[in-house]
């Protein structure tokens, strides 16, 4: 089975970690594939390339899904970070709480998109946290068939609301702390995420630490 990661271009630093972190704990799966318009200069694996059709985050992420044409495939982000060895076939539909759960978290476009989702869906399971998700073809097309017009989904729920889940904690990491602070938290977790606040000096450090080799994927 493959990983595809909805891309959208920057540094690509986190990407770098994330790709190293697949590549030593991940076991079961065939290749990695960027959808992007624009990949890092330093990436050497494969790509499908896909322009974003708006400013908007969720639509293009169900645009670029939409480009897949395997029947069953991992969706990634480059943003989440594997720490123990894990085989393919052990990726649950991890989720935490209900929407209604995440609506109280949430601000801005994110809020309105979870907020959608409910009025669709019901008060379903979240599961749009920091983890791997194996999708349908299926699902995917369903998702896209929505009517996105002025109106934004959270892509992994609408998929999976349908399906079992496990429940688990999510961790993101969006705040400058020290690399003993990150230890701590992320001490017996299976994934991380961070975000660009939280993507600092000592947050580099802890991940060159713990992942200190290339992966295939790098020049």
């Amino acid at each position: 089975m493959k990983i595809y990661i909805p891309y959208k271009h920057t540094t690509g630093e986190e990407l770098r970690f994330c790709l190293r972190s697949i590549e030593k704990n991940l076991t079961g799966f065939d290749d990695v594939i960027l959808i992007t318009d624009k990949k890092p200069d330093w990436y050497i694996g494969e790509t499908l390339r896909h322009l974003d059709v708006s400013t908007r985050k969720e639509l293009n992420i169900i645009s670029k899904l939409f480009q897949v044409k395997d029947e069953k495939f991992i969706r990634w982000c480059d943003d989440i970070f594997l720490l123990k060895p894990l085989q393919v076939s052990e990726i649950k539909n991890w989720y935490q709480g209900r929407l209604s759960d995440a609506l109280q978290r949430a601000q801005g476009k994110y809020y309105e998109a979870i907020r959608n989702t409910i009025e669709h869906f019901g008060d379903v399971k979240y599961y749009d946290i920091h983890t791997p998700a194996i999708f349908t073809r299926e699902q995917i097309q369903r998702v896209f068939r929505l009517e996105w017009g002025n109106k934004d989904f959270v892509i992994k729920t609408a998929a999976l609301c349908e399906e079992d889940g496990e429940e688990t904690t999510d961790l993101k990491i969006n705040r400058p702390i020290s690399k003993e602070a990150i230890q701590e938290l992320v001490k017996d977790r299976m994934f991380f995420s961070t975000g660009a606040n939280g993507f600092k000096p000592q947050m580099i450090n802890f991940l060159t630490e713990i992942f200190p080799d290339k992966s295939r994927y790098e020049i």
